[in-house]
């Protein structure tokens, strides 16, 4: 553990830094909590503040301050090291330039490309005409970091990669950050935005890892977006648009508000919904549901109300219901999108969102729309809004709809039940047919690991390495010195930082309802066997040595392997762990 992890982590209480995102409760000498990582009703979320650490039950992972930060917040190590590091009153020393890795060149590339577009903006009239015209103003402007890049009729081709390739940036590294494009051989690169108004998308931790662009003079060539490739920081199913600023606005207003477009989620931040996001370039996917749920288990849907809109509602819909989410749409008027809506009254977009009602009223209502014949609109309903009910988490939910789609299309709750039940079997024949193909698949992964000895092995040093840190603290020092010379007989992999958490504190809840001799023969038992487990694996490594022929003519690497044989050999002989091993 370095220096900087240590300082930080004897300055944080882990129960600091989960409670602003849980809502915990005393359980023993642990906290528990409703998982922020999924929708449950039983909390399953332990945290330990004596150890540090914390454990999700519902979906398997845990760790300690570090990971929770990771986990909530959508960065990697560098990004919650930042974050707490800053909590901690700690300062992290500046790295050496040179020593950066490819993934900060980049960030530092993307960022000084922010800053181009955003200095370039102040200088063209156009651009901010264009801006002010669809009621963005200059607080926003600054805030979300909108800009310019420049391009023809007005000026050149590659006006961003000369100012990149003055600072230093080579080509080669602004391909790879995606804000170039090749060409014919022979010929410079060009710049892939190009007047447009563009507008930075961060990460979760508000760094600059993409940008989408919109066209300040259309023509018939050039689309109206365009957003940057995948790159190594990027990755589209993965972003959400403004998440980076939604997160406190979703957990204060307790809902999530999605759109589609950027230019709707600043006006709909700049009226005061901070709980705004996008998809950008793809379809909501379960990487966005993910981050969203942590904050909270309420979606608003402000799609545009045409035909494409409805569409992508109802598929944004089936994911999100599926995950134990309540999904409510706001019904936009045809044609007009929030942006639009905010600049001429941002208080009849509060109304809209207001009013908002469950995704399956308003499949209710779009298809009545739609469909005149009464008969031609059941079987519409039938197919298009039942398996939503279906996919309602609550039986009573469930009951609820079945009253209001029979009202809906005059029909009886017994007919909706009926037609809802056959769905139901049909959905569960698939889903044990897809069960089986999975289980199928996991026994012979097991079968492969266990035959190799590897799952035998890390079960073993899981089971022990938790079980040190259980026991009092002296008893811990004993498991953990045995271990240590058991595990030097060959090399280990560790549990992971999840794996460790999960099994403490199930370990924790078991060990307290036994006596203490009970512990200790199961943790003596365990360690016997993970010993003669690792001393076999060596022993047939040195004597597969002996039986190569090739190895005969080497009297070195010959003489070795018999040693090390003879040496194992005599370590199986040793007397066996027993309790009174760690009760002197």
């Amino acid at each position: 553990m370095s220096d900087t992890v240590r300082q930080i982590k004897d300055r944080l209480n882990i129960i600091d830094i989960v409670a602003p995102y849980v809502e915990l409760h005393k359980a023993g000498k642990n906290f528990k909590g409703k998982s922020p990582f999924s929708a449950e009703k039983t909390p399953s979320f332990y945290v330990s503040p004596d150890r540090g650490m914390y454990y999700c039950f519902s979906t398997s992972q845990g760790g300690d301050i570090f990971n929770f930060i990771e986990a909530m917040e959508g960065v990697d190590f560098k990004g919650a090291l930042k974050i707490l590091a800053e909590k901690a009153g700690v300062e992290l020393v500046a790295e050496d330039p040179k020593k950066r890795s490819e993934r900060d060149k980049m960030y530092s590339l993307l960022e000084a490309t922010t800053i181009f577009y955003s200095e370039y903006l102040e200088k063209d009239r156009e651009a901010v005409s264009y801006l002010e015209q669809r009621g963005v103003n200059k607080e926003t402007i600054l805030k979300w970091r909108i800009g310019y890049a420049p391009g023809p009729p007005n000026h050149g081709w590659r006006e961003t990669k000369e100012h990149l390739n003055k600072l230093g940036y080579v080509n080669d590294e602004i391909l790879k950050a995606g804000l170039i494009k090749t060409t014919d051989v022979g010929k410079d690169p060009f710049d892939v935005f190009r007047d447009r108004i563009v507008f930075p998308m961060a990460e979760p931790s508000g760094q600059t890892v993409a940008f989408s662009g919109r066209i300040l003079h259309p023509d018939d060539k050039s689309p109206k977006y365009v957003n940057s490739p995948e790159t190594l920081l990027y990755k589209k199913s993965e972003l959400l648009y403004g998440y980076d600023k939604a997160k406190t606005g979703i957990r204060n207003l307790d809902f999530s508000l999605i759109v589609e477009g950027q230019f709707d989620v600043v006006m709909c931040h700049q009226a005061g919904y901070h709980n705004t996001v996008a998809v950008s370039g793809t379809a909501l996917t379960l990487h966005h549901v993910q981050l969203l749920e942590r904050l909270s288990d309420k979606v608003v849907l402000a799609l545009d109300a045409d035909r494409a809109g409805i569409n992508a509602m109802k598929k944004g819909a089936t994911l999100l219901l599926g995950r134990g989410l309540d999904v409510k749409i706001a019904e936009l008027p045809i044609g007009m999108d929030p942006a639009d809506l905010i600049k001429i009254n941002k208080s009849d977009f509060r109304r809209v969102v207001g009013k908002s009602v469950h995704v399956i009223e308003f499949l209710l209502h779009v298809i009545r729309r739609e469909i005149d014949d009464d008969r031609s609109f059941k079987l519409k309903v039938r197919e298009e809004v039942l398996p939503f009910v279906l996919l309602l988490p609550s039986r009573i939910d469930q009951e609820h709809f079945v009253s209001r789609v029979a009202k809906f299309i005059n029909s009886t709750t017994e007919a909706v039940r009926y037609e809802l039940d056959h769905l139901r079997e049909k959905s569960a024949i698939e889903k044990s047919q897809g069960h089986a193909e999975q289980e199928s698949t996991i026994h012979a992964n097991k079968t492969t690991k266990e035959v190799n000895g590897e799952d035998i092995v890390s079960r073993l040093l899981l089971f022990l390495s938790a079980s040190a840190l259980v026991v009092e603290d002296e008893l811990c020092k004993k498991i953990n010195g045995e271990l240590k010379n058991v595990s030097e007989i060959s090399e280990l992999k560790k549990p992971s930082d999840s794996e460790l958490a999960g099994t403490v504190f199930t370990l924790e809840q078991q060990f307290a309802e036994l006596p203490k001799q009970a512990i200790l023969s199961e943790i003596t038992a365990k360690l016997n066997q993970l010993k003669t487990n690792l001393i076999r694996t060596r022993l047939a490594e040195y004597r597969g040595i002996l039986a190569d022929p090739e190895n005969s003519q080497d009297e070195k690497r010959f003489t070795e392997a018999l040693k090390s044989i003879s040496n194992y050999e005599e370590m199986l002989r040793e007397p066996a762990y027993s309790p009174e091993t760690f009760l002197d």
